[in-house]
């Protein structure tokens, strides 16, 4: 409680003087770094082109308040699928968690479709957010509640090359770029969600962490929940640590329930929980009240609040704890 009330003392004693820097034990990141931001900085987004896609992508990089005066830094990245979306409520979760010496600064990436492009765009991400499989909606019931009233064409199932072209071309790109640290956070919502699953079975060594927030998990007919099926028989360990939470107000939903959202991510912790993976780690979390839009921002911070809890206990953190 003390270190937390310190807080705007730090802030103030790093402008006047009043202390030593190294007597400082909140908010170390931005208040005893001289020439700091107050957040982070938003670089203006940025339109880059796939080989393996015929349209653009769009990149919004936000950097760390100390970046530019600490060139020796490097930084672990969150990567923030639905850019238009999401990215700017990660930011603002980053901003305040850092100024309360709850996590560490990140570089934030979000990539996603053109705000420009408009839901037309938008509507890409069920392209590339899908595993190979056939159809779009969830197995048995569910599949045949969305042919009944909102049919879906036959549409490319486009998630490795949406992985290959986030991992194999954006990542080395940027990271020749700015300062990486080797360590990666996925954070998935909705359809990003069933992306993240996807991308942990094919690819576990690719995010140290992950964020998945209401995911379509069974979609594609249960795409993730049969690659699961197939690592588990070649794989014992799982080193990733995964945050899962969704809304209690999305059972209100009948498209949500078409998609599978509570089962489907009920099914998913209880696969990850029973499977036993070596390394792996989960927490979950179901938001009483929230629904699919409101829960969003709600998952980002608290899943960054439970990865980062035991250096925030060490800094003076008034939450030691998993929430």
């Amino acid at each position: 409680m003390i270190r937390t009330f310190l807080a705007p003392v730090a802030a103030l004693a790093a402008v006047t003087g009043m202390l030593a820097p190294q007597t400082a034990s909140a908010n170390p990141q931005l208040a005893y770094t001289p020439g700091a931001r107050a957040n982070m900085e938003v670089l203006e987004t940025r339109r880059v082109q796939s080989d393996r896609f015929e349209y653009e992508h769009a990149v919004t990089i936000a950097l760390p308040a100390t970046y530019a005066v600490k060139p020796d830094a490097r930084y672990p990245v969150l990567w923030v699928l639905d850019d238009p979306l999401m990215t700017r409520s990660a930011i603002a979760a980053v901003d305040l968690l850092v100024a309360g010496n709850m996590m560490p600064e990140v570089i934030v990436i979000g990539v996603g479709s053109p705000s420009e492009d408009g839901l037309a765009g938008v509507g890409r991400r069920v392209i590339e957010f899908s595993p190979p499989g056939e159809g779009f909606a969830a197995p048995g019931l569910n599949r045949e509640a969305v042919r009944s009233v909102a049919p879906f064409p036959p549409y490319p199932h486009r998630a490795e090359d949406f992985l290959a072209f986030l991992a194999d071309e954006l990542r080395p790109e940027l990271a020749a770029e700015f300062r990486f640290a080797d360590d990666h956070i996925l954070h998935g919502h909705s359809l990003g969600g069933l992306f993240a699953g996807y991308a942990l079975f094919t690819r576990p060594d690719l995010f140290d962490r992950m964020i998945i927030g209401s995911p379509a998990m069974a979609n594609v007919g249960d795409a993730v929940f049969k690659l699961e099926e197939v690592f588990s028989q070649e794989n014992d360990a799982l080193p990733v640590e995964i945050f899962v939470g969704a809304g209690g107000e999305e059972g209100n939903e009948w498209f949500l329930n078409a998609g599978g959202i509570l089962t489907g991510t009920a099914r998913f912790i209880e696969t990850l929980n029973l499977r036993g993976y070596e390394g792996l780690s989960v927490t979950s979390r179901f938001y009483d009240g929230e629904d699919h839009y409101t829960v969003a921002p709600r998952i980002i911070s608290d899943a960054l609040r439970s990865f980062y809890r035991e250096e925030a206990a060490a800094t003076g953190s008034t939450w030691p704890q998993k929430p």
